[in-house]
């Protein structure tokens, strides 16, 4: 069973600036861009921050061909989003809306990239730390977070196993009769990884 495409990224060692830069420094930076894009008063802003990203992420290591993992698969949902877009509201509003989203794409990747997982789930974690006071764990939302994060690339990638055994035995995939079994397989897979966390004790 593949992976599947790596939609957010993963971390690779480096010696950036931002590989270099503390986790509580880029969650400022997270929270900056986002402030920008909600209150931004055109596509403009958002256009601009996807261009410095991409720059900082390739200053970071990111090759060409990775963003374009990261992207590709968006490219059906985003054309169907601007085309009704474009057509009730016009292309300005097309643009923004677009450049939204391609903007956090970016960002999530630039950050997968040039910080380890398991320093991101700890932050979750501590950033969580409130919801004690309700009765919850943070340790459990961070756990649901890191499977989130790895269960959406498996479900993709079993997604294109079936298109590549159907190709393989000289049929054309058809998507309607593909989802019977890419659902059998997700459900497949939701069990096992619910055995193995009441294995080590979660319920």
């Amino acid at each position: 069973m593949s992976r599947g495409p790596d939609l957010f990224g993963s971390y690779a060692p480096g010696t950036s600036v931002l590989h270099r830069a503390p986790l509580w420094a880029k969650a400022l930076g997270l929270v900056a861009v986002s402030l920008a894009v909600v209150l931004a008063p055109s596509w403009r802003v958002p256009a601009v921050l996807t261009g410095l990203l991409v720059l900082a992420g390739s200053a970071a290591g990111i090759r060409a061909r990775q963003w374009w993992h990261g992207l590709a698969p968006a490219l059906p949902v985003l054309v169907l989003l601007g085309v009704y877009h474009v057509l009730g509201a016009g292309p300005a509003a097309a643009a923004d809306v677009l450049l939204t989203i391609v903007v956090f794409l970016v960002l999530t990747r630039v950050l997968m990239h040039t910080t380890p997982l398991s320093a991101l789930l700890d932050g979750v974690v501590w950033l969580c730390g409130p919801v004690r006071l309700v009765g919850a764990d943070p340790g459990r939302i961070g756990l649901a977070v890191s499977l989130m994060l790895r269960s959406i690339p498996f479900v993709v990638g079993s997604a294109a196993d079936l298109r590549d055994a159907v190709h393989a035995r000289g049929l054309r995939p058809h998507p309607v009769r593909l989802v019977t079994p890419a659902v059998i397989s997700t459900v497949a897979y939701a069990q096992r990884t619910g055995q193995a966390l009441a294995a080590r004790g979660f319920d």
